[in-house]
């Protein structure tokens, strides 16, 4: 072999080297802690939306629920007078047919249900012209109580679709909590925080168990009369892991947090974050008081005003209850409740 052509060969086999080899080696490369970071963020943001959208669901049936309970109360008290009032007329009826009074009541005898009944109220109206109230008032209970009972079966159908909705989204929550604590060991040697104990405050707290920046200790931050037992709490909240549709007392989510946090001073919000928005007076960034509260990621995220720009949150899965500079990231609004 010629030294030109021994030379082209080993170039030759420098590039297949290179071709071949040398990707081989980049996809077995493992992922930089930088970028594991980037996909934990990413997966965060996603699954908060995704959490935020369980909630809003398990809000929906938890008004379906009330507004079936009131319908089925409703209507067992519709059925029960719709009984009544069918006795009442079949009364009338038989009055009438045992006293001979009219030829042709014996025609009721033969009807068996309510829909027959109805079926002969003309003929009910002249055999007992002195009893037109009893025959209307059953006329107009049984419709009311075909009414109410369509309703009834309307929203215990909601439920149902509701209930099969929020077990799908909790599964896909769970799938998707693995993948994201997967993610987490591999960047940062565990897949949660460690517990922290709550800072001390005047407004009770306690220990919980989950670690990272709790925000310093002491007591909480000073709030406007109305909102001081909201700022105290969540204060003695930090450190108390994130848990998703949970408003403690073990942990919360963000909405959850809210949620619990105004229950101290009496006011009910919804747990989610999109609803509180709704549920609360918009204010402007200059009127942001200690309690308010601060909106964002599309409505999938809410923190807690303390005042000095900063907030208490219950950042993601993974992580613990902590302070964050107000504009942590990017903001849709502020909301007082009212």
């Amino acid at each position: 072999m010629s030294a030109s052509r021994a030379i082209l060969r080993a170039v030759v086999l420098a590039a297949v080297a290179v071709g071949v080899l040398a990707p081989t080696s980049a996809a077995l490369a493992e992922p930089s802690s930088a970028e594991l970071t980037k996909q934990i963020d990413k997966a965060s943001s996603e699954l908060e939306v995704v959490i935020e959208s369980y909630n809003k669901i398990n809000e929906e049936l938890k008004a379906t629920q009330a507004a079936a309970k009131q319908l089925g109360e409703k209507t067992t008290t519709l059925e029960q007078q719709v009984k009544q009032a069918s006795t009442n007329v079949g009364q009338l009826a038989n009055r009438a047919y045992k006293s001979g009074r009219f030829s042709d009541a014996n025609t009721l005898l033969t009807l068996n249900d309510s829909q027959d009944l109805m079926a002969g109220l003309s003929v009910l109206e002249q055999l007992a012209q002195a009893r037109n109230d009893e025959v209307a008032a059953y006329t107009l209970t049984e419709a009311e109580y075909a009414e109410q009972k369509a309703k009834l079966d309307a929203a215990e159908k909601k439920q149902k679709a509701q209930k099969d909705e929020a077990s799908k989204r909790k599964a896909g929550i769970e799938g998707e909590l693995k993948n994201l604590y997967s993610l987490r060991k591999a960047a940062y040697g565990r897949e949660q925080e460690q517990a922290a104990a709550a800072p001390v405050s005047n407004g009770g707290g306690g220990n919980s168990g989950g670690g990272g920046n709790s925000g310093g200790g002491g007591a909480a931050p000073s709030a406007p009369a109305g909102s001081s037992a909201v700022v105290q709490f969540a204060y003695a909240q930090l450190g108390k892991p994130y848990i998703y549709a949970s408003a403690g007392p073990a942990g919360f989510d963000c909405s959850g947090l809210v949620k619990a946090a105004w229950a101290k001073a009496g006011k009910s919000l919804p747990h989610n974050a999109a609803m509180q928005y709704n549920a609360t007076a918009r204010i402007s960034a200059s009127q942001v008081v200690p309690g308010d509260l601060v909106f964002y990621n599309g409505l999938a995220h809410v923190a807690i005003a303390i005042g000095g720009n900063k907030v208490i949150h219950a950042p993601r899965p993974g992580e613990v209850l902590t302070i964050a500079p107000l504009n942590m990231m990017s903001i849709v609004g502020y909301g007082r409740v009212r």
